[in-house]
């Protein structure tokens, strides 16, 4: 599945449950474009263009945390380790929990459905997205199944 960058092998499974937010970033790197290139060329105020370059400044750091820390973020399954990691490139992997410990949690806070895993003992408190927000309308619906399809059921067998 392209949204989530799958790949299965014999032993290891990944994806990155982010890559959703790369609209989104696109959208804000335009926000940044218009704070930098367009209002340096328009007629206001010096106090007005300030706040622009202040507006921009800051969604230009949202967007760098974004694209290194969450877009990025890769969930691994090693049938070797029999183990769960998190990585994110270049940076570290954190071995998360067991297979054996996996509890699969349906968050639905904020009215969007997101798919969670997270330890049996403490699966409320420390719990690890693994799928987009799905909002509850007909094309949320569509995503979350073919993200059950593609993504879950095989993740569910895998893990087996």
């Amino acid at each position: 599945m392209a949204l989530y960058n799958l790949e299965v092998s014999d032993n290891i499974m990944r994806f990155q449950p982010n890559l959703g937010y790369y609209t989104k970033i696109v959208i804000f790197l335009c926000l940044v474009g218009v704070c930098f290139v367009v209002v340096p060329f328009l007629n206001i105020g010096f106090d007005v263009k300030r706040f622009a370059y202040f507006i921009g400044a800051g969604v230009s750091c949202y967007v760098m945390y974004d694209f290194l820390f969450v877009v990025k973020v890769t969930m691994i399954f090693d049938r070797n380790t029999r183990a769960v990691y998190k990585k994110i490139p270049g940076i570290y992997t954190k071995r998360l929990m067991g297979f054996e410990e996996i509890k699969l949690v349906n968050d639905t806070s904020y009215g969007t459905l997101t798919y969670h895993i997270g330890a049996k003992s403490n699966y409320f408190v420390k719990n690890y997205e693994i799928s987009d927000t799905f909002s509850n309308n007909k094309k949320g619906h569509q995503r979350q199944q073919e993200f059950e399809t593609t993504i879950l059921e095989p993740l569910l067998e895998f893990i087996k």
